[in-house]
């Protein structure tokens, strides 16, 4: 089911539909800013969301390398909307590191996790070294039964309209996958890689942002 972010509202109680709408996401960056501990966002208008196995409390996972570029901002465009995560990270050097251990040192509802081994993509020499195995480890910290929700951060989130989309799941077995746009570069000029249907965009291997529950994951 395709679901437009102009319908996310028919799927939320109206009295937390109206106290949302009554703020932006910049209102909560400004106060998280200088918050010290418990950060604020939209989840605190619904009491469900306090829920560890609800959908509307799910976990951040997070893996990094080298992204220091967009790291912080993109971190701080997710706090109006995630209460927590998993922050994991192997092989750095540009300084994300030190970005993810202070942002987890002032937010410690997130979990920084770093990888023992290095990540080698071409001729792994151990079973550690391989890619699958170290977002298996990122993972393992995210208790089974619980949601969560793949965050890439390179990206810049809309954190009112991803709150709100934790709303969509209704069953244990719900998956939620955010379409997003494909550009194809070729010298100066940008082009828009266009999907026959529905299932090429879900089955399209670099569409991997979702919404699941962690049941044997």
């Amino acid at each position: 089911m395709q679901i437009k972010l102009d319908n996310l509202n028919s799927y939320i109680p109206k009295d937390i539909v109206d106290n949302i709408e009554k703020y932006d996401n910049e209102h909560f960056y400004k106060i998280n800013h200088i918050i010290k501990s418990k950060h604020k966002g939209f989840f605190d208008f619904d009491e469900k969301s306090k829920n560890p196995t609800s959908p509307l409390n799910p976990w951040a996972y997070i893996r990094v390398k080298n992204e220091a570029l967009t790291l912080k901002a993109s971190l701080k465009s997710i706090l109006p909307a995630i209460q927590r995560g998993i922050i994991g990270y192997n092989d750095c050097n540009d300084g994300s590191e030190e970005i993810i251990l202070e942002f987890c040192k002032q937010y410690p509802s997130f979990i920084p996790v770093k990888y023992p081994y290095e990540v080698q993509i071409e001729n792994p020499q151990s079973e550690e070294n391989k890619l699958y195995s170290y977002y298996n480890y990122v993972a393992s910290f995210i208790p089974q039964g619980e949601w969560l929700i793949k965050i890439d951060v390179d990206h810049i989130y809309d954190a009112k309209r991803l709150y709100k989309s934790f709303y969509i799941p209704k069953k244990d077995y719900d998956i939620v996958v955010y379409s997003k746009m494909d550009f194809l570069i070729n010298d100066e000029d940008a082009f828009i890689v266009k999907y026959k249907n529905l299932d090429a965009i879900i089955n399209n291997k670099s569409n991997d942002h979702w919404l699941i529950k962690n049941n044997h994951l």
